[in-house]
């Protein structure tokens, strides 16, 4: 069984929205790190996803995503509020780790 996602995008300052689904989150996510960074120089950089909702069949996730595209901006504000007030990035970049220094050394 697979899941379906229906995300919402935005931007740092919150003034654009996408809303599209996804049956692989991570790959999205993986996805949106790599086209922010080198293809779209210009326009809104949308990358964080501030909601996501699962569901289990296509049809489900489809229909949910065409009522959310066909909201006004304050309904889907509302929404976003209501499952995450803070409008925190749901799926945060994951930094490449680096390996830690030996510091023990004496000064």
């Amino acid at each position: 069984m697979s899941n379906f996602i229906v995300y919402i995008l935005t931007d740092n300052n919150r003034r654009y929205f996408e809303i599209d689904f996804t049956s692989n989150m991570f790959s999205t996510v993986m996805e949106l790190q790599q086209t922010n960074s080198f293809i779209l120089q210009q326009g809104p950089h949308l990358n964080r996803i501030i909601y996501s909702e699962a569901f289990s069949k296509l049809a489900c996730a489809k229909r949910r995503m065409n009522e959310l595209q066909n909201f006004t901006r304050m309904q889907i504000e509302r929404v976003i509020r209501k499952n995450n007030p803070n409008w925190n990035n749901l799926y945060p970049q994951q930094h490449q780790a680096y390996p830690k220094r030996n510091t023990n050394y004496a000064a």
